[in-house]
Protein backbone atom coordinates (compact mmCIF):
# COMPACT_ATOMS: atom_id res chain seq x y z
CA UNK A 1 0.00 0.00 0.00
CA UNK A 2 1.43 3.34 -1.09
CA UNK A 3 1.30 6.28 1.29
CA UNK A 4 2.64 9.83 1.44
CA UNK A 5 4.53 10.99 4.54
CA UNK A 6 5.66 14.48 5.44
CA UNK A 7 8.66 15.59 7.48
CA UNK A 8 9.53 19.16 8.49
CA UNK A 9 13.31 19.42 7.96
CA UNK A 10 13.55 22.89 9.48
CA UNK A 11 11.98 21.60 12.70
CA UNK A 12 14.33 18.59 12.70
CA UNK A 13 17.36 20.89 12.30
CA UNK A 14 16.34 23.27 15.07
CA UNK A 15 14.90 20.94 17.71
CA UNK A 16 16.56 17.64 16.70
CA UNK A 17 13.12 16.04 16.61
CA UNK A 18 10.15 16.12 14.27
CA UNK A 19 6.90 14.28 13.88
CA UNK A 20 6.14 12.54 10.61
CA UNK A 21 2.55 12.75 9.41
CA UNK A 22 0.58 11.09 6.65
CA UNK A 23 -1.68 12.72 4.06
CA UNK A 24 -4.56 12.75 6.58
CA UNK A 25 -2.46 14.73 9.12
CA UNK A 26 -2.20 11.72 11.43
CA UNK A 27 1.14 11.41 13.21
CA UNK A 28 2.77 8.11 12.23
CA UNK A 29 6.37 8.43 13.41
CA UNK A 30 8.72 10.61 15.43
CA UNK A 31 12.34 11.21 14.41
CA UNK A 32 14.79 12.15 17.17
CA UNK A 33 18.57 12.53 17.07
CA UNK A 34 21.59 14.54 16.00
CA UNK A 35 24.63 14.45 13.71
CA UNK A 36 28.18 15.58 14.15
CA UNK A 37 30.23 12.90 15.88
CA UNK A 38 30.93 9.26 15.25
CA UNK A 39 28.18 7.11 16.82
CA UNK A 40 25.60 9.93 16.72
CA UNK A 41 22.20 8.55 15.79
CA UNK A 42 18.76 9.34 14.50
CA UNK A 43 16.00 7.05 15.74
CA UNK A 44 12.61 6.61 14.14
CA UNK A 45 9.84 5.83 16.63
CA UNK A 46 6.45 4.37 15.75
CA UNK A 47 3.45 6.10 17.30
CA UNK A 48 3.38 3.25 19.86
CA UNK A 49 6.80 4.38 21.17
CA UNK A 50 8.76 1.46 19.68
CA UNK A 51 12.05 2.22 17.90
CA UNK A 52 11.50 0.89 14.37
CA UNK A 53 14.66 2.16 12.66
CA UNK A 54 17.98 3.73 13.60
CA UNK A 55 20.73 5.44 11.60
CA UNK A 56 24.16 5.51 13.24
CA UNK A 57 26.98 7.68 11.88
CA UNK A 58 30.17 5.62 11.47
CA UNK A 59 32.60 8.14 9.99
CA UNK A 60 33.19 11.85 9.49
CA UNK A 61 34.17 13.87 6.45
CA UNK A 62 32.62 14.85 3.15
CA UNK A 63 31.28 11.34 2.50
CA UNK A 64 30.32 10.00 5.92
CA UNK A 65 29.29 6.38 6.35
CA UNK A 66 26.08 5.36 8.13
CA UNK A 67 24.76 2.05 9.44
CA UNK A 68 21.02 1.38 9.20
CA UNK A 69 19.07 -0.78 11.65
CA UNK A 70 15.48 -1.96 11.27
CA UNK A 71 13.77 -3.39 14.37
CA UNK A 72 17.19 -3.64 16.10
CA UNK A 73 18.62 -5.70 13.21
CA UNK A 74 21.52 -4.38 11.11
CA UNK A 75 20.32 -4.08 7.49
CA UNK A 76 23.19 -2.31 5.73
CA UNK A 77 25.70 0.50 5.46
CA UNK A 78 25.60 3.51 3.20
CA UNK A 79 28.13 4.40 0.58
CA UNK A 80 27.74 8.09 -0.35
CA UNK A 81 28.96 9.60 -3.64
CA UNK A 82 28.14 13.08 -4.79
CA UNK A 83 29.14 15.47 -7.52
CA UNK A 84 28.37 19.13 -8.00
CA UNK A 85 24.57 18.73 -8.05
CA UNK A 86 23.84 15.01 -7.79
CA UNK A 87 23.95 12.56 -4.93
CA UNK A 88 24.11 8.78 -5.05
CA UNK A 89 23.83 6.63 -1.94
CA UNK A 90 24.04 2.85 -2.10
CA UNK A 91 22.74 0.95 0.92
CA UNK A 92 24.55 -2.38 0.80
CA UNK A 93 22.84 -5.28 2.55
CA UNK A 94 19.39 -4.32 1.19
CA UNK A 95 20.75 -3.16 -2.20
CA UNK A 96 18.82 0.10 -2.34
CA UNK A 97 20.10 2.86 -4.58
CA UNK A 98 19.24 6.47 -3.73
CA UNK A 99 19.80 8.97 -6.56
CA UNK A 100 18.84 12.59 -6.72
CA UNK A 101 19.44 16.25 -7.33
CA UNK A 102 21.05 17.85 -4.30
CA UNK A 103 20.14 21.40 -5.34
CA UNK A 104 16.42 20.69 -5.93
CA UNK A 105 16.28 18.09 -3.14
CA UNK A 106 14.46 15.45 -5.21
CA UNK A 107 15.43 11.79 -4.80
CA UNK A 108 14.35 8.34 -5.93
CA UNK A 109 15.00 5.11 -4.03
CA UNK A 110 15.20 1.96 -6.16
CA UNK A 111 15.82 -1.74 -5.60
CA UNK A 112 16.79 -3.09 -8.99
CA UNK A 113 14.00 -1.87 -11.30
CA UNK A 114 11.47 -1.54 -8.48
CA UNK A 115 10.70 1.88 -7.05
CA UNK A 116 10.77 1.95 -3.25
CA UNK A 117 10.04 5.66 -2.76
CA UNK A 118 10.41 9.18 -4.04
CA UNK A 119 11.48 12.05 -1.82
CA UNK A 120 10.84 15.68 -2.72
CA UNK A 121 11.52 18.81 -0.71
CA UNK A 122 9.35 21.91 -0.83
CA UNK A 123 9.43 25.37 0.67
CA UNK A 124 6.55 26.44 2.86
CA UNK A 125 6.53 29.62 4.96
CA UNK A 126 10.33 29.78 5.41
CA UNK A 127 10.48 26.07 6.21
CA UNK A 128 11.71 23.07 4.25
CA UNK A 129 9.14 20.27 4.04
CA UNK A 130 10.09 16.84 2.70
CA UNK A 131 7.30 14.68 1.25
CA UNK A 132 7.99 10.99 0.75
CA UNK A 133 5.83 8.77 -1.46
CA UNK A 134 6.57 5.26 -0.16
CA UNK A 135 5.41 2.11 -2.00
CA UNK A 136 4.89 -0.02 1.12
CA UNK A 137 4.27 0.75 4.79
CA UNK A 138 6.94 -1.87 5.61
CA UNK A 139 9.55 0.33 3.90
CA UNK A 140 8.54 3.57 5.65
CA UNK A 141 10.95 3.42 8.63
CA UNK A 142 13.99 2.82 6.39
CA UNK A 143 12.88 5.53 3.93
CA UNK A 144 12.63 7.93 6.89
CA UNK A 145 16.12 6.85 7.97
CA UNK A 146 17.39 7.66 4.47
CA UNK A 147 15.59 11.02 4.61
CA UNK A 148 17.55 11.71 7.81
CA UNK A 149 20.82 10.79 6.05
CA UNK A 150 19.93 13.17 3.21
CA UNK A 151 19.63 15.92 5.84
CA UNK A 152 23.21 15.35 7.05
CA UNK A 153 25.17 18.64 7.01
CA UNK A 154 27.67 17.33 4.45
CA UNK A 155 24.84 16.61 1.99
CA UNK A 156 22.24 19.38 2.46
CA UNK A 157 21.57 21.08 5.75
CA UNK A 158 18.09 22.66 5.74
CA UNK A 159 19.45 25.99 6.99
CA UNK A 160 21.70 26.16 3.89
CA UNK A 161 19.01 25.19 1.37
CA UNK A 162 17.87 27.98 -0.90
CA UNK A 163 14.12 28.21 -0.48
CA UNK A 164 13.85 29.99 -3.83
CA UNK A 165 15.23 26.92 -5.62
CA UNK A 166 12.69 24.57 -4.04
CA UNK A 167 9.16 24.30 -5.37
CA UNK A 168 6.34 25.67 -3.24
CA UNK A 169 4.53 23.00 -1.20
CA UNK A 170 1.59 21.58 -3.16
CA UNK A 171 -1.91 22.40 -1.97
CA UNK A 172 -3.26 19.07 -3.17
CA UNK A 173 -1.46 15.85 -4.05
CA UNK A 174 -2.67 12.93 -6.12
CA UNK A 175 -2.56 9.45 -4.63
CA UNK A 176 -4.16 6.61 -6.58
CA UNK A 177 -6.60 8.94 -8.34
CA UNK A 178 -7.92 10.61 -5.17
CA UNK A 179 -7.43 14.24 -4.20
CA UNK A 180 -5.88 14.36 -0.77
CA UNK A 181 -4.87 17.42 1.22
CA UNK A 182 -1.19 17.45 2.06
CA UNK A 183 -0.18 18.28 5.58
CA UNK A 184 0.63 21.91 6.35
CA UNK A 185 2.44 22.51 9.63
CA UNK A 186 1.53 25.80 11.23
Amino acid sequence: MSRKLQLNLSELDHTRSSKVTDQYRDTKYLIVGKWGLISDTFSIYAISGEVVATVRQQSLGMTPKFDLYYLDQFVGSSVVHFTLHYTTIFINGINWLVTGNQEKQTYRIMHGRNRIATIKSYSQSDQVIRIMDVDSTNHEPLVLAIAAILNHPSLAHASRLKLGVLEKAPVKAKLEGENIQTVHNK
